[in-house]
């Protein structure tokens, strides 16, 4: 509902069909949207409809196959962070638009919000001098599953590619990535696994050349404040509630703290929604891009890779992986 809410406030497009493999959802997502049709399938979806583009936000595992349908019908796909369950299946999106000349892009929707656009700008500057630590965390206490709701909890199963760090994790870790602009050149991470093997928890200790370092976690059986705190040789950022900030705090030697605020345009129900991602869409198929270069494919390749070495490390691997 938030994403077609925030399609309409954009005025930009219109959601002119939906299609989930329950009619049930189906038909409660149509009536808290006013979605014109829904359909009982996604392939039926495609065969029937007339679309411009593609949004995919179905669970984790499905990512690839769905998006590989709307690739093969020649449509341009935004898809859900997490974008595959690993690399390879990103790897192969990723090829199959370049040779088919499609838009593809991960919805990594934070990586739009204007406070975070700037705060790119101004690292990029200097701000804070050379940027040496990172310390992110995304974590919220969830409620436990039983034996009979764990398939179809997204979170705690296996089948659905669950865990802490496909669906909160990536924020810290794409995050970072953003900061240091490149790859660590070293992944050490650790896991607390639910009773279903997924992680419930999950820490990551990544460093990058220049002896720079990022701290990251992620949980879904443990509540701590969402921010994340940038520490460079001049100084020091702090960004509340990093995912969707409206402000954040700059520490510089020799200078009085600074907050900077640049509010999201919000929903009416108060959420910051998807209207910076989606005008971004909307802004690379009127230029005719193939992706985004504020969340390119080989960005989006690059962390897919960063978490399959993580869970490596762990022993974690979804069923039919």
């Amino acid at each position: 509902p938030n994403f077609f809410r925030s399609m309409e406030k954009t005025g930009e497009g219109t959601v002119v069909a939906a299609a989930s493999k329950s009619m049930h959802r189906a038909k409660s997502f149509q009536k808290k949207t006013r979605v014109e049709r829904i359909y009982p399938s996604y392939e039926k979806m495609l065969d029937q409809e007339q679309l411009d583009a593609v949004y995919v936000a179905t669970s984790h595992n499905f990512h690839y196959e769905n998006t590989l349908h709307c690739l093969n019908r020649g449509l341009p796909v935004l898809v859900e962070k997490a974008f595959t369950r690993n690399a390879v299946e990103a790897e192969k999106l990723i090829a199959l638009a370049r040779r088919k000349n499609l838009f593809l892009m991960e919805a990594m929707w934070t990586r739009f919000n204007p406070a975070i656009v700037k705060l790119r700008e101004l690292l990029h500057e200097g701000i804070i001098g050379d940027v040496k630590r990172l310390n992110a965390a995304f974590c919220v206490r969830m409620n436990p599953c039983s034996l009979k709701t764990a398939p179809w909890n997204r979170m705690y199963s296996p089948r659905l590619a669950g865990g802490a760090l496909l669906d909160l994790g990536v924020y810290p870790i794409t995050f970072a990535r953003m900061v240091f602009g490149k790859a660590p050149v070293k992944i050490c991470g650790s896991a607390e696994k639910a009773w279903t093997g997924v992680d419930k928890t999950s820490e990551y200790l990544f460093d990058y050349s220049g002896g720079k370092r990022a701290e990251l976690i992620s949980s879904f059986g443990q509540s701590r404040p969402r921010d994340a705190v940038i520490t460079g040789t001049a100084g020091q950022i702090r960004v509340p509630v990093f995912m969707h900030p409206d402000h954040f705090i700059v520490t510089r030697t020799g200078h009085a703290e600074e907050t900077i605020r640049i509010d999201p345009e919000r929903l009416d129900n108060g959420s910051p929604g998807f209207q910076h991602e989606i005008r971004e869409v909307h802004r690379c198929l009127r230029g005719k891009l193939l992706e985004s270069p504020l969340m390119p494919l080989d960005e989006t390749l690059e962390i897919m890779q960063t978490m399959d070495a993580l869970r490596t490390q762990w022993g974690v691997k979804y069923p039919g992986e």
